[in-house]
């Protein structure tokens, strides 16, 4: 029997850091152009059902834009045979019961913090699935202490897990349970909605038995956040989509199936054998062709219906060139960029220049100049934990809180200054003084 599973659809969200260039194609790249892939690989592969684990909306504003889509879906799933199963999250705790009684078709299991069971049946094989909703926007407690009872006198066959929770995260306020309960619980496999980021397995297509089963040769455990069906933002890099969940003999596979229009990626620039900074543009457009190559071949980018791809572009290495790559990104902001390669757009929607100076840092270090001072306070940054790199991160989060807190800013949130985004603000000041010293 074949389950095509996903979780976090969102539907009614907007993506963010579109180009202009693109915004004429934005109902294209939406989470319900993804559902709307789904729909059509679920027909294709002949699945039985369609499992949704929590936050099918994205929040209960979205009731009448996302209606149409998940409506006109559903029937199209129902009419082809294909069951639809949901449970609620934390976004849609509301409004997913509305449209579930506004379309019948659409199976809710376990609403109001009940777990309950449906079992599917294919005429071979039968796999019994249960499922528990949100009672409320907040849950502190595990819902998994309620579980057995709902097992009991089930006829033995494989049990799917349908859950949208926080795993191993003490205090949350989303349904916090542990792998412990997970793995003690008497379900074969869990599928999880809440975390975006995929960890069921690599979300790369795999060939053949073997790359689906563990060191001894048995099926690998199944259980793990499904991620989004949809990347929204840079911050959801990599694929993103479904699973094909099949069970035969007892056994149960998961592989990926990429569905998302949308897909953000980092791409690296090493320019440490760069000789003129005027070569920048030519070798910026080759690591975009070898990024569409690679993603071509390894994730089957072309088959997911992918309509754009928004890049995170990194120049990285070391080099004397640093400012003069700093004045022609000014001047030529690759921002600008829009390459399409088989009809696949690529944009980039950030850059950061991490470009380091062509000089040995621990042998500057060693000094006792303004340049040596320096020197010392990149290698800490960059060094192992101490006392020294947090009382300056401290410092430099000090500092930049002033700003924010200044009047040119007032009336904006405050930012989030974690030591990553300080680390990155005072390394990026360390290397402009660097480059000035070099200039002077």
């Amino acid at each position: 029997m074949k389950l095509l599973c996903a979780a976090d659809l969102h539907l009614g969200r907007q993506p963010s850091r579109l180009p202009a260039a693109l915004l004429s194609a934005s109902a294209e790249l939406t989470p319900a152009a993804a559902w709307r892939r789904l729909v059509h690989v679920a027909k294709e592969r002949e699945v039985r059902a369609v499992l949704l684990a929590g936050d099918v909306l994205d929040d209960e504003h979205d009731f009448f834009e996302a209606f149409g889509d998940l409506k006109a879906g559903v029937e199209e799933l129902v009419a082809a045979g294909i069951a639809v199963l949901a449970v609620s999250g934390n976004h849609d705790v509301e409004v997913l019961p509305r449209l579930a009684r506004a379309v019948p078709e659409l199976v809710l299991l376990g609403e109001g913090g009940l777990w309950q069971t449906h079992t599917l049946d294919d005429g071979a094989n039968f796999v019994h699935v249960v499922g528990w909703s949100y009672p409320a926007r907040s849950v502190t407690n595990s819902p998994l202490a309620t579980l057995p009872s709902a097992l009991i006198g089930l006829a033995p066959a494989p049990i799917v897990g349908l859950l949208h929770c926080d795993r191993d995260q003490g205090g949350s306020r989303y349904a916090p349970v542990t792998s412990a309960e997970l793995a003690a619980a008497a379900v074969d496999a869990w599928l999880l909605g809440h975390v975006h980021r995929p960890d069921v397995g690599g979300f790369t297509p795999v060939k053949g038995d073997a790359a689906r089963r563990g060191h001894g040769g048995a099926p690998a455990p199944v259980s793990g956040y499904l991620g989004s069906i949809f990347a929204a933002d840079p911050g959801e890099e990599g694929g993103r989509g479904a699973w094909l969940l099949d069970v035969a003999d007892g056994a149960i596979t998961l592989d990926p199936v990429p569905l998302s229009p949308l897909r953000f990626e980092t791409v690296t620039l090493d320019v440490s054998g760069l000789r003129d900074a005027a070569d920048s543009g030519q070798a910026v457009a080759l690591a975009f062709n070898q990024l569409h190559a690679r993603l071509r071949d390894e994730h089957a980018l072309l088959d997911s219906g992918a309509v754009a791809v928004g890049c995170r572009l990194v120049i990285a290495g070391r080099s004397a060139l640093r400012s003069e790559l700093a004045k022609r990104l000014a001047e030529d902001d690759p921002r600008e960029l829009l390459l399409t390669l088989d009809g696949v757009s690529y944009f980039v929607h950030d850059v950061r220049l991490e470009v380091l100076p062509a000089i040995d840092l621990a042998t500057a270090a060693a000094g006792s100049d303004p340049l040596a001072l320096l020197a010392r306070k990149l290698l800490m940054l960059d060094g192992p934990p101490s006392p020294e790199q947090q009382e300056l991160l401290a410092r430099g989060r000090g500092a930049l809180a002033a700003v924010a807190a200044g009047r040119h800013y007032r009336g904006l949130e405050p930012p989030e200054l974690p030591d990553a985004v300080v680390a990155d603000q005072l390394r990026q000041a360390a290397l402009e003084l660097i480059d000035l010293m070099g200039a002077s």
